[in-house]
C-alpha cells in the first residue's frame, strides 16, 4: 500500500489450543448436549418428550424439563414454543393442591399424528395409544404425578436392560376389560365375569379378595435384555387414598409412590416407604417464584 514489502510476523504461531471443545454460546448445559459424543441432541430430546406427551396425555412444563431437557427451562421453552407454533402442542395452566399454578402440556389433533410417528421410531408397540386429553384442574395434578412414577419406574427398568414397550394408562384398561365383558353380558351375568376375570388375567391385572379387577394408574409393558416380556403396574397415592384400598394394591405388587407429603404420610404408617424415603416432588409443590418460562 506505501510502496513496502511486507515482512513475516517475527512472533511465533500460538501453540495449539488444548481445549478441545470450540467458543460457546449460550447455556452450559444447552452447549454439552452439543459436543461430539456428550449427551442426547435437541431434536432427540424433542422426540422423546412429544412421545411422552402423547403417551401420558397430559404432561407438566417443569416434569418434562426435568425428565427430556436436563432440567433447563429455556431449552424447554425454545421446544414448546416451537411445538406451539407448528400447532402439535397446547400450553394450559393448571391450579395444584396447594394454590399454585402450573402449566401443562397437551397435544392437538396434529400433534398426535406426530408423536404415533416419532413412538414408533422410538421402538413403542405399534398398538401404543397417543392421545390428546383435556386437561381438568381436579384432575391435572394427579395425571401429573403418573407420569413422574412411571419416569421412576422406567429408569429402574432401563439400568437392567430393558425396553419399554408401551405404556397403557388406567382408562385404556379399564375400557378393555369393560368392552369384552359388555360383549359377553348377552350370555349372563357369570359369563360377564368370567370374560372381566379372564381380560383382566390376560392384562396383568389382578384381582381383590371379593373378585373386582385393581386397576393401577398406569402399566408399563417392557422386554428384558434377555428377550423376555413383563409388566410393571404403577400407582401414583393420593392423600385422599382408603387404606384398605393402598393395601390391596400394595399386595398385588404394585409400584406405589406417594404424590404429595400426605400420601407419603400415609405409605410409612403402612409400612410401605420408598426406599429414598421420598415422595414425588411435583411443579404444583415447588415454590410459586420458581422459574417456570
Amino acid at each position: 500500500m506505501f510502496g513496502r514489502t511486507a515482512e513475516p510476523d517475527p512472533r511465533s504461531a500460538a501453540p495449539p489450543s488444548r481445549n478441545r471443545f470450540p467458543m460457546r454460546d449460550g447455556h452450559r448445559r444447552e452447549y454439552a448436549a452439543g459436543r461430539d459424543g456428550g449427551s442426547i441432541s435437541f431434536r432427540d430430546r424433542c422426540a422423546g418428550a412429544l412421545t411422552d406427551i402423547g403417551v401420558h396425555g397430559a404432561v407438566s412444563f417443569r416434569d418434562l424439563a426435568d425428565a427430556r431437557f436436563g432440567g433447563h427451562p429455556f431449552t424447554t421453552r425454545r421446544a414448546v414454543d416451537a411445538w406451539i407454533r407448528d400447532g402439535i402442542v397446547e400450553q394450559h395452566t393448571a391450579t395444584g393442591p396447594r394454590g399454585n399454578p402450573f402449566k401443562v402440556l397437551t397435544l392437538t389433533r396434529k400433534g398426535v399424528a406426530e408423536a404415533r410417528e416419532l413412538a414408533a421410531e422410538r421402538g413403542m408397540d405399534p398398538s401404543q395409544a397417543i392421545r390428546t386429553v383435556r386437561v381438568r384442574d381436579t384432575e391435572a395434578a394427579h395425571d401429573t404425578a403418573v407420569y413422574r412414577a412411571c419416569r421412576i419406574e422406567r429408569k429402574r427398568l432401563e439400568a437392567r436392560g430393558a425396553t419399554v414397550r408401551r405404556v397403557r394408562l388406567d382408562t385404556e384398561l379399564k375400557s378393555t376389560v369393560a368392552r369384552g365383558s359388555e360383549a359377553a353380558r348377552k350370555s349372563g351375568k357369570r359369563a360377564a365375569d368370567a370374560e372381566r376375570h379372564r381380560i383382566a388375567r390376560e392384562l396383568g391385572l389382578p384381582l381383590d379378595e371379593e373378585g373386582r379387577v385393581l386397576y393401577p394408574d398406569a402399566q408399563i409393558e417392557y422386554e428384558d435384555a434377555d428377550g423376555r416380556t413383563g409388566r410393571v403396574n404403577v400407582e401414583a397415592v393420593s392423600g385422599s387414598y382408603r387404606e384398605a384400598a393402598v393395601r390391596a394394591k400394595a399386595a398385588a405388587g404394585f409400584a406405589m409412590h406417594a404424590n404429595g407429603p400426605a400420601a407419603a404420610g400415609l405409605l410409612r404408617r403402612l409400612g410401605l416407604g420408598s426406599d429414598s424415603g421420598s415422595w414425588l416432588r411435583g411443579p404444583a409443590d415447588r415454590d410459586p417464584a420458581t422459574v417456570e418460562l
